[in-house]
């Protein structure tokens, strides 16, 4: 479903360029959920960007479905790629109603009976009717993030991408997006990309990961050798060393 050789996305700055993703190359099957995984600043983002037309790129190919990249994209590829921000405090327009935000995609790809998709939609992320005219600013953190799930699905998308989706909310919010996530998943077959800094998130979804440091990928791995931590980059070993979280040291009794 999603093809990617050789990628280089360069940003001018004030002195020249910078490369922020430098020759990635990774593949993703039809229904698969591939996870990018790496420190801030990495370029996990950055590639989820190129792969919408939101960043420049310098080098490499990139076919989705059968679109390629690079030539004139029409409407048909903006319906079967969506994707889902980081921040669900901006994603969302704030003087739009919930109803308002989810019928704007139907009405640009003249999807009919709009009523009862925008409905359905809510209904599907766990938000019922009584939601549809409130406001971004009355709802929580977890609910504008299925407020922003339910508007990439509403056109009915063949991909999804999503850009760290739970890293700004409460660990039990995160739970509960990501186990909504992984039941859209199962039942309408979506291709995912996730991008997180978290192994123990991107392993609760995803089959396999690629791991990205200062804007290349360093390794790819299924993620059942991912939890054996049988890795061979040292920056994957220090990865899976701080998801593993804190170890206290034993404390020495005091003669």
């Amino acid at each position: 479903m999603i093809d990617i050789n050789a990628l280089t996305v360069r940003f001018k700055t004030r002195t020249g360029h910078f490369d922020a993703v430098r020759e990635a190359s990774f593949h993703v099957g039809e229904g698969e959920v591939f996870g990018l995984v790496g420190e801030s600043g990495s370029g996990k983002s950055t590639i989820l960007r190129a792969l919408t037309g939101l960043a420049p790129v310098a080098a490499g190919q990139m076919k989705i479905g059968t679109h390629v990249l690079g030539e004139k994209l029409g409407r048909s590829f903006r319906r079967d790629v969506q994707m889902v921000f980081q921040d669900p405090y901006g994603s969302l327009h704030p003087r739009f109603t919930v109803d308002q935000t989810l019928r704007e995609p139907l009405t640009i790809n003249g999807i009919d009976r709009q009523d009862e998709r925008i409905v359905d939609a809510l209904r599907e992320v766990g938000l019922g009717p009584a939601y549809r005219f409130r406001y971004p600013h009355q709802l929580s953190g977890g609910q504008r993030q299925r407020v922003a799930i339910a508007r990439a699905l509403i056109v009915e998308p063949r991909v999804l991408l999503l850009d760290e989706p739970t890293s700004a909310l409460d660990v039990s919010v995160q739970a509960e997006i990501l186990n909504l996530l992984r039941r859209l998943h199962r039942e309408r077959n979506l291709t995912m990309v996730l991008v997180s800094h978290n192994l123990a998130v991107v392993g609760f979804l995803c089959s396999r990961v690629a791991v990205m440091r200062n804007g290349e990928i360093v390794e790819q791995r299924d993620i059942a050798a991912i939890r054996a931590q049988q890795v061979e980059h040292e920056y994957t070993r220090s990865l899976l060393r701080a998801t593993s979280g804190y170890q206290r040291k034993p404390v020495q009794a005091v003669s």
